[in-house]
């Protein structure tokens, strides 16, 4: 999708990199050239030309040399042998350059996710959450899959059955998988058992 994007003119590739450049590792030669390289490639220009790339951006060769490898070991961009009239020609593709975007965006998104579901389990707790328990949710969110949806209906849960609603409840629930997205629909067992272990807990 982000290629089609980057293709049709609607991805502003430039205003990415500006904006993050630091989380990218990119020093500003590194973008100059980069830009380049993503505005020749948009216009069909597959081939890389120092002598041109050093009068658009006013960069000595050697430098615009020793960015081009810096950006190729990085994979912000790769090259490749294409027969052209049985002669092989290098030419340059900006795939690991999107899947860059692509991952970059998709990390995006799971920080906020992530922040959403610390931040319900600190109102719902109603404490703020410690180290110990940042590590051990963040376990439950990427080694054992658990999403939003998961820890909200943990919650529900708990609340209905009248017990602690606390970090290690929301854990020690969604981890023996009680949650139930239909309060109408309760297993009777299992809310037996929690009422068992409330009154034992206030006993």
């Amino acid at each position: 999708m982000i290629y089609q994007l980057y293709i049709n003119g609607y991805f502003n590739y430039k205003n990415f990199l500006y904006d993050n450049a630091l989380a990218l590792g990119l020093a500003p030669s590194d973008i100059l050239v980069l830009i380049y390289l993503l505005d020749e490639y948009k216009k069909g220009n597959k081939k890389i030309n120092i002598a041109d790339i050093e009068n658009k951006i006013l960069l000595h060769k050697n430098e615009i040399s020793n960015v081009l490898s810096n950006l190729l070991e990085k994979s912000f961009y790769n090259v490749v042998l294409v027969n052209q009239n049985n002669i092989l020609e290098e030419e340059i593709t900006i795939e690991p350059f999107i899947k860059k975007v692509e991952e970059f965006y998709k990390s995006d998104d799971d920080n906020t996710t992530n922040k959403k579901i610390f931040s319900l389990i600190e109102k719902k707790s109603k404490r703020l959450l410690s180290a110990t328990d940042y590590e051990n949710i963040n376990n439950l969110i990427v080694i054992e899959n658990y999403d939003y949806n998961d820890f909200v209906s943990t919650i529900n849960y708990l609340e209905k059955a009248k017990l602690d609603v606390s970090v290690r409840n929301i854990i020690k629930y969604i981890e023996k998988k009680v949650i139930n997205n239909n309060p109408n629909s309760q297993d009777k067992e299992v809310v037996n058992e929690l009422l068992s272990l409330f009154k034992k807990k206030h006993e």
